[in-house]
């Protein structure tokens, strides 16, 4: 089995995007999945969701969490999150402006 590191970024915007899907025979472990508000004046909310790899939503990670100006919040918390093949998070925010900006750690095991 190999084990292969992997970042993923994302500006989050009121639509829902995704941010990381899990390969084709992969195993995947999101270490880190974190969100920070760049405008330095408003606060903005994040929803954070898990998707079965049919498109069937599977768990909200987080649901309408404000995110405070110039701040960022860990949206796995001290957990970690297994994706099986195909399996995928989007995350959305309440502004159109893209003022989050979200990083994932992945360790992909194949």
């Amino acid at each position: 089995m190999a084990n292969t590191f992997k970042n993923a970024y994302l500006d989050v915007t009121n639509s829902a995007q995704t941010i990381y899907t899990a390969p084709a025979s992969t195993t995947s472990i999101v270490l880190t999945l974190r969100a920070t508000n760049v405008d330095g004046a408003s606060d903005d909310t994040i929803t954070a969701e898990v998707f079965n790899s049919g498109g069937t939503p599977a768990a909200k990670i987080a649901h309408t969490i404000t995110v405070p100006a110039d701040s960022s919040i860990e949206l796995a918390g001290t957990s970690k999150i297994v994706l099986e093949t195909g399996d995928y998070i989007q995350l959305t925010g309440g502004a159109a402006s893209g003022d989050i900006e979200a990083f994932a750690s992945i360790l992909e095991i194949t």
